[in-house]
Formats: C-alpha cells, sequence, structure tokens
C-alpha cells in the first residue's frame, strides 16, 4: 500500500527538521572552526594528510624509514608539504626518496604546520557536513515520491535546491581548502549554508508545516527587516576577514580593534538599522502587550546579537563570542524568512 498524501508529508516534514538541524551544525562547526583557527588542519580535500582518519601524532605526518606510504599520502618534511605519488616502501633516508621522486612537493598552498587539536576540529566539521548530505538525500527522494505518486510537486524543489546548494558547499569547502583559505571563498562559503538552511525551510512549509500567525500591519516591514538583517550579515563576514588579515600577519588579538579598517565600524553602527527595521513590524504586539512566540524569539535574538557586539567592543573579540554572534545573525535572518510566510493576525 502506498503512503497516503497525508503520512508522506509528515515524513517530508520530520526530515526537513532534521535535515535542517545537521545543517544548523555545520554551520556552528564551521564558525569554531573560524574561532579556533583551524581552516587548515587538514591541507587536503577529502581526506586529511592522505588519510580517512586523521593524524593525532606529529609522529604520522613524519617521514620514517622502510615505510609503506599509499599514494596521496602527506607529510611535512624540511617545513614543507610533500606527497607521495605512487604506492610505495620508503628507503633509508628522505633525501634519496625524494630525489627518486618517491616524495613531490604539494604545490596547491605552502601551509605546512600540524596541530592535532585544529586537524580534529576541522575534520569533525568535514564529519558534520558529510552527515548532513543523508537527510538532505532521503528530503529529495521523498519529495519525489510525493510528486509521482500523488503530484505533489512542491516540496521537491526547494529540496532539490538545498542538496544542490551542499553539493556546492562541498565543492567550495575543497576550492577554500587547496586556495589555503581564499577570503572571498569562506564569505561564499557562509551565503551558500545560509540558502541551504532557507530552502530547507521552504521545504517545511511547501510539506504543510503551519504558517505562524503574528502581529505585522505589512509584510513590506519585515521584507525590510530581514533585508538589513542579510546585509549586516554579509557585512560580518567582511569584517571577519578583515580579522583573517590580521591573524595571517601575526597580530595579537588585544590589537585587533585597533588595527582593523575604519570601514568595520559601519557594521557596529548597521545594527541600530537592523534593530529600527525589526521594531517597525513588532512595536504593534509590543504596543498591544499580545506578543507572540515568534516575536520573543526575534527580540532575544536581537539583543544576544546587541550583548555579543558589546563584548567584542569592550573585552577584545573574545573567541567564544564569535561563533555566538554568528549563529544568533544567521538565526534571525532564517526566522525573519520563516515569518515572511506569516498569516497575518486580524
Amino acid at each position: 500500500m502506498s503512503p497516503s498524501p497525508d503520512s508522506l508529508s509528515l515524513w517530508i516534514r520530520r526530515i526537513a527538521r532534521v535535515a535542517f538541524v545537521s545543517a544548523f551544525l555545520v554551520v556552528l562547526a564551521g564558525s569554531i572552526v573560524r574561532m579556533t583557527g583551524s581552516g587548515m588542519g587538514c591541507p587536503d580535500w577529502p581526506q586529511c594528510f592522505g588519510l580517512t582518519i586523521p593524524p593525532t601524532e606529529e609522529s604520522q605526518v613524519r617521514w620514517h624509514p622502510d615505510t609503506e606510504y599509499r599514494e596521496g599520502r602527506m607529510i611535512i618534511e624540511r617545513d614543507s608539504l610533500w606527497v607521495a605519488p605512487t604506492d610505495h616502501l620508503s628507503g633509508s633516508t628522505f633525501d634519496a626518496d625524494r630525489a627518486t621522486g618517491l616524495w613531490t612537493h604539494y604545490t596547491r598552498h605552502d601551509y605546512a604546520h600540524f596541530n592535532p587539536f585544529h586537524t580534529w576540529v576541522e575534520f569533525i566539521n568535514r564529519l558534520l557536513g558529510a552527515f548532513a548530505g543523508l537527510p538532505a538525500l532521503l528530503l529529495v527522494a521523498l519529495s519525489l515520491l510525493a510528486g509521482l505518486r500523488h503530484r505533489n510537486w512542491q516540496p521537491l524543489w526547494p529540496a532539490l535546491g538545498a542538496l544542490i546548494a551542499l553539493g556546492f558547499v562541498a565543492w567550495l569547502g575543497k576550492k577554500v581548502v587547496d586556495g589555503n583559505l581564499i577570503p572571498g571563498s569562506i564569505t561564499l562559503h557562509m551565503l551558500g549554508a545560509l540558502a541551504i538552511l532557507g530552502l530547507q525551510l521552504m521545504t517545511l512549509r511547501k510539506a504543510g508545516a503551519p504558517a505562524p500567525i503574528v502581529n505585522v500591519q505589512s509584510r513590506r516591514w519585515i521584507w525590510g527587516a530581514a533585508s538589513l538583517a542579510l546585509a549586516q550579515l554579509v557585512f560580518g563576514t567582511q569584517v571577519r576577514e578583515a580579522v583573517d588579515h590580521l591573524i595571517h600577519d601575526g597580530v595579537a588579538r588585544s590589537e585587533w580593534l585597533e588595527l582593523l579598517p575604519e570601514w568595520w565600524k559601519g557594521h557596529r553602527t548597521a545594527f541600530w538599522a537592523v534593530l529600527g527595521g525589526h521594531l517597525l513590524w513588532l512595536w504593534p504586539g509590543l504596543r498591544s502587550g499580545r506578543t507572540t512566540a515568534w516575536e520573543w524569539m526575534i527580540i532575544a535574538l536581537l539583543a544576544g546579537q546587541f550583548a555579543t557586539g558589546l563584548a567584542f567592543g569592550w573585552l577584545g573579540m573574545p573567541a567564544a563570542a564569535q561563533p555566538i554572534h554568528l549563529v544568533l545573525a544567521v538565526g534571525l535572518v532564517l526566522t525573519d524568512g520563516w515569518l515572511l510566510g506569516a498569516r497575518p493576525q486580524q
């Protein structure tokens, strides 16, 4: 017996929630990677130093005599990365092996450092990304089934878009590693993740998830607030990339605020525009005393962003505040997007 339209839609909604949470965990893990500076913990992709399971000790990324090495295995010697072009058994000295072509310079980047903490933080981030693909793929399969059996094609298109975006983000992740964290690619990587989350929410809505009821005078105010929040999020990634340049130059955290370009203060000031844009449509509910749970969520997200922003200025950009600030910004944009489909309360 084929599943009924209602039961299939129920399963699509369940898997869409799992896919959304999985993708959100990837965003959180990615922000922790950025916070800890672990982005190059694995110098290659999708493996890590040419291994399926990352190394845990420095001895595992060093050359050893009379040792079997598989094609693609990477080591650090002479302050450089080397890769094995073929399977081979090492000889008595590294210089002799290098001279005979058993090791060649890794040319995609020159980052030759090993830190087991950074390596495993980056590996867990990649692992979460791989796991996020499973519910996304299942979501497409269920949505396709709904289309074929019940002519309900609406959930398929956003689910398929999310899967394609997931593949694009994975490919971009490889390009980021190959380019040693090219700044522009990092911002695009984050926007791709945001697109995945938004499309999965759209799948949830198209599968029949109930729309919230909020006190709104006009959806134009929500569109405006959402646009401001998204622009502020992108602006924030540019500030983060300016910080990356300082990190690359070895600048101490205590000096970041002083050495950031002056335009970063525009991001700080723009928060008031974001706050004002949201208050324009939150005000009726606040004034009437009938604020909904969704509206309280928006208020909490804005308050959290304000608090973490203050922490940046007063406490010298503490590392722990960075992923929290990013996750709150993503949460604000997604909540705005979800409420764009809300039913206005009469």
